[in-house]
């Protein structure tokens, strides 16, 4: 099995480009079984889970194909409506198939979605979906199936979930009449997810607690670039800033950051913007933070607490982070603490109290975000660390060693 390991004590210096969103193509690439053509997706980041997104295309008789960043779907001989077992299993993402490929052929099969375990991540909001829509559900020895042909509806999530908005508004695309959806996601992958959509024919539209979506005949051809990922692109300022580094990220905004850019500066960082690009420069020593909880767009996002406990590790002061949308979402505070970070659980929140130095350590990470956090951690510390099961981190991020190294990181892969 392969290993990270890395020297730390480096500070980051340099410049790099934000990578496309792993949140917004995943989607994409599912819905691009709507569309009995070709749908072309720039800026697509070469990670395991969109090379996953294309593997599933390709069994159910699709053809999907990289050229660099870019990826070409055509689902036009589609002839399968079953996602492979090993591939459901593979990624949480393969759930997002199955509104596109019930809307299209009136069917699809599929089994319960793997992925990182971060505690219960229930379908069950996918499945009184399509129920509501009109779906037939039939389980049996781990296998669901859904039949039906969709009818619009009026659905009122009971939490902004993402992944049911985003099957949901994929399935409805080609329903029978208007879908209502009440407290929907709002996250920039999922708006990403329906200017696609409108762009390849759908009638999407958002409003305040709300999103309306007319369906249609058919959808069309079209060519669409992924957004920039603003959570890699925050684990990366992260990093920096606890490596006590300057880097700039290209191709990403402040605004595009969302509220982590607002968490760094209360740290003491220095983050500026320019020519579509963001500045952080660190402090000598960070701030404390305290009362950060994990919250729906636009809270802060449970994407990004494994990193930033990182990264309080080594504030001065005590430090709250409390997380609410995953209660497992805690397997790297025990590995953070085997670096000399002092965090104690309580409930669902993380004290940190600061310390002055993590040291090298035998780090192991069990899923993508707890994974990068390590990354982070062992950047920042004295002497060299390794961080085993390292294929969870590159399920999102792309060309990590290469970035890491380009910015004066000591990381490579055995």
């Amino acid at each position: 099995m392969p290993v990270l390991r890395i020297k730390g004590g480096t500070p980051l210096r340099g410049e790099i480009y934000a990578s496309g969103a792993k949140n917004a193509v995943l989607p994409m690439t599912a819905a691009s079984v709507l569309i009995n053509g070709r749908v072309t997706l720039t800026n697509c980041p070469r990670i395991a889970d969109a090379e996953t997104s294309a593997e599933i295309i390709k069994a159910l008789g699709g053809c999907a194909e990289f050229d660099k960043n870019m990826l070409t779907i055509d689902c036009s001989g589609l002839n399968l409506t079953r996602i492979p077992q090993r591939l459901c299993e593979k990624m949480r993402s393969s759930i997002t198939f199955c509104g596109p490929l019930l809307a299209r052929f009136g069917c699809v099969g599929f089994y319960e979605p793997g992925g990182c375990v971060l505690g219960k991540r229930p379908i069950d909001l996918h499945i009184k979906g399509f129920k509501a829509m009109g779906a037939e559900v039939i389980e049996e020895r781990g296998k669901i199936t859904l039949k039906g042909s969709l009818k619009g509806v009026k659905i009122n999530l009971p939490f902004p979930s993402v992944g049911a908005t985003q099957s949901l508004m994929a399935a409805a695309c080609l329903a029978k009449g208007t879908t209502v959806i009440t407290n929907p996601s709002k996250e920039p992958e999922t708006l990403a997810l329906a200017d696609f959509l409108n762009l390849c024919g759908g009638k999407i539209s958002f409003y305040e607690n709300k999103v309306e979506i007319e369906g249609v005949n058919r959808l069309h051809s079209a060519q669409a670039r992924v957004i920039p990922d603003r959570i890699e692109a925050a684990t990366y300022l992260c990093a920096a800033a606890a490596t006590k580094g300057e880097i700039t990220i290209k191709g990403i905004t402040i605004s595009e950051l969302g509220i982590i850019g607002d968490v760094l500066k209360k740290t003491g960082c220095i983050l500026t913007e320019e020519h579509n690009a963001v500045f952080l420069k660190a402090p000598q020593r960070l701030n404390a933070v305290d009362g950060l909880t994990t919250a729906p767009y636009p809270g802060f996002p449970t994407d990004l607490q494994p990193q930033i406990c990182a990264l309080l590790s080594l504030a001065q002061g005590k430090s709250v982070v409390t997380e609410t949308v995953f209660e497992a979402r805690n397997r790297h505070i025990p590995e953070l603490i085997k670096t000399g970070a002092e965090i104690t659980e309580k409930n669902r929140s993380f004290i940190i109290n600061g310390v002055n130095s993590l040291k090298g350590a035998k780090l192991t990470a069990f899923d993508l975000r707890g994974g990068a956090a390590l990354v982070i951690a062992a950047l920042a510390a004295e002497g060299t660390s390794e961080i085993h099961n390292p294929h969870h981190i590159f399920r999102g991020y792309e060309g990590l060693i290469q970035k890491i190294t380009s910015l004066g990181g000591n990381i490579e892969i055995l």
